[in-house]
């Protein structure tokens, strides 16, 4: 995400910057499925239609709405540096226009491989699409482009027929992670530059009731007295005296790149921390390996977008447009049937 100069923000846009940075992974990744990579042009430009304006607006739109339902629309002409384009509202277009080329790809690679919207699924998508549109007002459905019921149920055809097929790419991928490889301790350290020092050190901690905090705050050389740990792919000798440890152990002195150390285990298996980092290397794993398939596939079969509404989106206007709740209601009766629990 490009960054912004500096004195160009006031405390408001420094806090929609932090929100914009979020911006991509938010709402680009419901699955975990794309990216902001181009896609090189090397394969076939395929001739399939773009979405009509209405459709692409009732995503766009909603999106649009839900930033600015918090920052307000002068949040669109925050100006910005590394890209093409001058300011936030001209990047998330371009981004938005990105995100649906990149549906459309997936809906081609779904009509190849027999990919289907069942009926059962087919009921879902009309009580979201429903559900949305009765909820617009005068100023939402001009904003989205005059859109009709049918253009809402459209375009959730789409981002589910794309979610569906991502599904299936991920279906034979094997991304368990071991409760070992994604370990997690809570340690404290005494770090010094002599050792004569550490050796004294030891001796202090490792008495019979010493305070092992008291002697870390007093003599340390670092003040980073507590530490949270994790498996590296290649461990030094820290991490590997550190990963021996039991409950309420300490190590012996530890000389590594000019430093002595002393580590006591505090929590040899932190359990919500391990599985929540089991969590984020398993999605890596899935993304990883979707995007390999992914890329290989849109490599070879290019989806551009050409009408003109494209180039004359305004973001700033019909600022009484509110509704926001596209994805919102996509995860309440659509998303389940992507992950095999509707």
């Amino acid at each position: 995400m490009a960054s912004f100069r500096e004195g160009e923000i006031s405390p408001k846009r420094g806090e929609a910057r932090r929100m914009l940075s979020l911006l991509l992974s938010l709402l680009f990744s419901v699955l975990l499925l794309f990216g902001c990579k181009g896609i090189q042009i090397t394969g076939k430009t395929e001739d399939v239609p773009g979405f009509t304006e209405a459709q692409a607006m009732v995503l766009l739109g909603s999106e649009r709405n839900r930033y600015q339902n918090v920052f307000g629309p002068e949040l669109w002409s925050l100006p910005i540096s590394g890209q093409q384009e001058e300011n936030y509202g001209e990047y998330f277009t371009a981004k938005m226009k990105e995100f649906l080329q990149d549906v459309k790809t997936l809906d081609l690679l779904a009509e190849e491989k027999g990919i289907v919207v069942t009926s059962t699924e087919m009921e879902s998508i009309r009580r979201a699409s429903t559900e949305f549109y009765n909820a617009l007002s005068e100023e939402d459905r001009s904003f989205m482009g005059n859109c009709t019921v049918k253009d809402v149920t459209d375009i959730y055809v789409n981002y589910f027929l794309a979610c569906k097929t991502a599904e299936y790419l991920l279906s034979n991928i094997n991304s368990e992670v071991s409760d070992a490889e994604a370990k997690v301790i809570s340690i404290q350290q005494i770090v010094v530059s002599d050792e004569e020092s550490a050796k004294k050190l030891h001796e202090s901690v490792t008495a019979s009731g010493a305070n092992f905090s008291y002697f870390a705050r007093q003599f340390s050389e670092d003040p980073e007295i507590d530490r949270t740990l994790h498996r590296k792919e290649e461990e030094d000798a820290y991490y590997q005296a550190a990963f021996s440890l039991e409950d309420g152990q300490i190590s012996d002195v530890i000389s590594q790149d000019g430093k002595f150390y002393i580590i006591k285990c505090v929590d040899s298996y932190d359990e919500k921390a391990t599985e929540e980092r089991k969590k984020r290397l398993e999605e890596a794993i899935r993304s990883g390996a979707f995007r390999r398939s992914y890329d290989a596939y849109a490599e070879q079969h290019i989806v551009r977008f050409r009408e003109d509404f494209w180039k004359k989106i305004d973001l700033q206007k019909y600022p009484e447009s509110k509704a926001s709740n596209f994805f919102s209601l996509y995860d309440r009766y659509i998303l389940p049937l992507v992950k095999g629990k509707g």
